[in-house]
């Protein structure tokens, strides 16, 4: 059993969809994204990603991710940052950066004290590729 969901549950609210910073794409991203979107690279470089250089990054639109529309659009072919989010490293570096993303993700296990939940994380980080 993954042990994802004795630390988090997404509520699929989008908090992490918003705001005006984006995700940057590796080769495995853009292509798990145009195999769920079933369109064409061009098509998606076009309506989805922001381009710089050999930087690929999401678009934002009004304030959130291109693709959030009362949940994501394209879950299944979502960045890993966004799969693994928020269960992001930085937690164990300082229980402040814990209670700022538990403080705005309601899927947080906020039943858990600090030490529990980050044995639970630092267990999954070595020893699961993980998603939520």
């Amino acid at each position: 059993m993954t042990l994802v969901p004795q630390i988090f549950t997404c509520t699929r609210c989008g908090y992490c969809c918003h705001g005006e910073t984006t995700v940057s794409l590796n080769a495995d991203d853009q292509k798990r994204m145009i195999q769920a979107l079933n369109e064409p690279e061009e098509t998606v470089r076009q309506s989805f990603w922001r381009v710089t250089g050999n930087t690929v990054q999401m678009k934002t639109v009004d304030g959130h991710c291109v693709f959030y529309d009362d949940g994501c659009r394209v879950h299944a072919g979502r960045p890993w940052r966004c799969g693994q989010w928020p269960l992001h490293p930085s937690i164990l570096e300082d229980e402040s950066n814990f209670l700022a993303i538990s403080d705005s993700c309601p899927g947080i296990n906020k039943n858990l004290s600090y030490r529990q939940f980050c044995e639970i994380l630092r267990n999954l980080l070595n020893n699961d590729s993980f998603s939520c």
